[in-house]
């Protein structure tokens, strides 16, 4: 039990800071960031809570592929993984 609490502070505490990071850069997902992030918090069924990480995943990954996109842009080209 106590490392599960550990571990969802650490992921809450996590997203929280990359949320404050997105929002420097793109204002306009500031309130869904913290709509999503409020949602992982509180006394939610594990499956209601899994869609709500879930929704999350999605947008970090979509705002993870804007800054790839930004960065290769800036650097005058594309990056091959």
């Amino acid at each position: 039990m106590a490392a599960e609490v550990l571990t969802e502070d650490l992921l809450r505490v996590s997203l929280e800071r990359l949320a404050r990071e997105v929002v420097k850069t793109h204002p306009q997902f500031d309130e869904m960031l913290a709509m999503r992030l409020m949602r992982t918090c509180g006394l939610v069924s594990d499956p209601v809570r899994a869609e709500y990480f879930r929704e999350l995943g999605v947008l970090l990954t979509d705002l993870g592929r804007l800054y790839l996109a930004e960065a290769d842009v800036l650097k005058g080209g594309t990056e091959q993984e």
